[in-house]
């Protein structure tokens, strides 16, 4: 076959551009894991996400939101989402009218509720229309977290920040799928597994749709370098044995209790309590 040769060098030219936007992601796993938290508690309060971006982001903001409303996941429960940017003639009325930058804010305050959660979605944080919607969810009591790309100075304010990918919008689009797609996630895993706003505890075995791995209760035994730990079913005793798990996403200390799913605690059970350490 004749054509163009594409030699090793560029290859790993490419796949260098994204290493570091990679390895951001991996660092702002607590980060990441605390919006999902968050995500959650206004879930089960009976919240909606309220999803917004330009372009491509836009894109990723309907995205977005019909994998919340929609799960690709059998037996994962849909969440109420929908996303600012699909009503072409609101769009375009609301921009005659007031401009551009009011397409998000102005459909917020009429859609929103106190209860909700606002997620703008831009590849640099200057996208003023997604900071005017920000802005205006949070004056109305709303959930705000920001996913961009770009410098941490040009992010709006929210409660969450997310910035990752830096700034070749290419590199920061590609890391916010895999980062929306892991907010999809854990949302799930803290709403049905773990935390105050669950009504009843999951059946003891539950296992998860999504990697038919159970989310299991387990006692910090010890700290390990590394973001790791050894530690022990809390409802049995794991064969007999510590295991060692991931805890990047908590606070975790020997002697807590923490929930771990497919071998990584994803919050925290219970704190140590007088008599929960071991001698």
């Amino acid at each position: 076959m004749n054509g163009p040769v594409v030699d090793g060098t560029a290859v790993r030219e490419v796949f260098a551009r994204r290493a570091p936007a990679a390895r951001e992601l991996a660092a702002a796993a607590d980060r990441v894991a605390a919006a999902c938290r968050d995500m959650a508690g206004r879930f089960a309060g009976g919240g909606k996400l309220i999803v917004f971006g330009n372009g491509e982001s836009g894109v990723d903001a309907g995205h977005i939101a019909v994998e919340f409303m929609h799960p690709v996941v059998v037996g994962k429960r849909a969440l109420p989402a929908l996303a600012l940017g699909n009503d072409a003639a609101t769009l375009s009325g609301v921009g005659v009218r007031q401009g551009f930058d009011e397409v998000f804010a102005h459909q917020l305050r009429a859609f929103a509720a106190t209860g909700d959660i606002a997620l703008g979605v831009s590849p640099d944080g200057r996208c003023t229309n997604v900071r005017r919607a920000l802005a205006q969810a949070r004056d109305s009591g709303l959930l705000t977290i920001a996913l961009c790309g770009g410098d941490r100075a040009d992010a709006p304010e929210a409660d969450h920040v997310l910035v990752l990918g830096g700034p070749d919008p290419l590199v920061a689009k590609e890391v916010h799928v895999t980062a929306y797609h892991l907010v999809w996630e854990l949302t799930h895993v803290f709403l049905d597994r773990l935390g105050p706003w669950c009504e009843a505890p999951p059946e003891p075995g539950g296992a998860c749709v999504t990697c038919s791995d159970e989310a299991r209760p387990m006692r910090v035994r010890r700290l390990l370098p590394g973001g790791l730990a050894l530690a022990r079913e809390e409802n049995g005793d794991a064969g007999g044995r510590d295991v060692e798990i991931s805890v990047a996403l908590v606070e975790a200390v020997p002697g807590a209790t923490v929930l771990v799913h497919a071998g990584e605690a994803v919050a925290l059970a219970r704190p140590v309590t007088t008599g929960d350490t071991d001698d």
